[in-house]
């Protein structure tokens, strides 16, 4: 007797199992919903988001290709403008240096001209010998100004004068019959003798300075020439024979036996203030005699003081004008020599 069971029959194959999900076609619904629990499925890309998503990424492209251009744009611009700013401050600092260089090769190319004659004429001590004339002839000027100050600008007929402070009837004596400041009836002619009076004193005061500023220079034109002095008692013997060698080429090619090489004293910065200064002390020295002048000529309240025929220049007038002439002379020489 056969035992009873699952039998298959003969020529039936089982169903084989290919997969998990095969072997739980036929299970029950309850582990169904709790394999879904534990394992959800995973949410599929709706085939409309791909097109989308592929429009938006050439626009996002272009528009960082655009924004980056616009960047770049701007710092052109930005460095094409600091380029121009600077190019133009470039500019006007070269033309100022140009005005300037312009300006000193106007002024010094004719002193250069005249420093070349004189110094054919008297010589390559002219530059000494003009620096030691200046201090003295600034000596002479303050000694002319002082007594120009204190004499007599208009001699009247009597024996009075007018001088810058005041009317002495007898200009022989110091005291004073009127001072300035108390001559009421012209007006004129209290204003213009105040002005001579105090251009006087600014003219006195330059005069002053002029003759410090000369003393400074001789003092640093002596020091050079003792540096130059030392220097030359101290000097290899191998370079004497060199320059003895050059000096000895140069005399051969000038046909004079001499170095065309002189050594000039450069009185720099110094130069400059001096002629400043006398600069200064001229046109107050000018406007003290042309004062006098114009009250002569103009003939200020002449009903009163019979200028036109009582009045002529006095001795103070004659040395203050000496006085400014001789420093416009030595003014002259100093620009072209010194």
């Amino acid at each position: 007797m056969q035992g009873q069971g699952n039998t298959v029959p003969q020529g039936h194959q089982p169903n084989r199992v290919d997969s998990g999900e095969g072997s739980y076609t036929h299970s029950s619904d309850s582990y169904t919903d709790s394999a879904s629990v534990v394992a959800p499925p995973q949410q599929q890309q709706s085939p409309s988001a791909a097109p989308a998503a592929s429009a938006q990424s050439p626009a996002n492209a272009d528009a960082a290709k655009r924004s980056r251009a616009e960047q770049q744009q701007q710092q052109q611009q930005t460095q094409g403008g600091n380029a121009e700013a600077e190019g133009k401050k470039g500019r006007a600092t070269r033309g100022k240096e140009k005005v300037r260089t312009m300006m000193s090769t106007a002024f010094e190319a004719p002193v250069a001209r005249v420093r070349a004659a004189t110094d054919a004429l008297v010589g390559r001590d002219s530059q000494r010998v003009t620096i030691y004339v200046l201090f003295c002839v600034a000596w002479i000027h303050l000694l002319f100004v002082i007594l120009s100050s204190t004499l007599s600008q208009i001699d009247m007929s009597g024996g009075g004068c007018y001088t810058y402070w005041g009317f002495k009837a007898s200009c022989d004596t110091v005291s004073y019959t009127d001072r300035t400041a108390l001559i009421k009836n012209c007006n004129a002619l209290r204003s213009s003798l105040q002005a001579g009076a105090a251009f006087s004193i600014f003219s006195i005061l330059a005069s002053t300075a002029t003759v410090v500023t000369s003393w400074m220079l001789c003092s640093r034109l002596r020091e050079a020439a003792r540096q130059a002095r030392r220097q030359s008692r101290y000097k290899n013997v191998d370079e004497m024979a060199h320059a003895a060698e050059v000096g000895g080429h140069a005399a051969d090619s000038n046909g004079n036996g001499k170095s065309s090489k002189v050594v000039v004293f450069d009185a720099g910065q110094l130069k400059r203030v001096i002629v400043i200064i006398i600069a200064v002390s001229l046109a107050c020295e000018l406007i003290c005699w042309a004062v006098i002048a114009g009250i002569n000529t103009r003939q200020y309240c002449n009903d009163i003081y019979s200028w036109s025929s009582t009045a002529t220049y006095g001795v103070g007038f004659g040395i203050g004008l000496t006085a400014w002439l001789i420093e416009l002379l030595v003014f002259v020489v100093v620009i072209a020599v010194v």
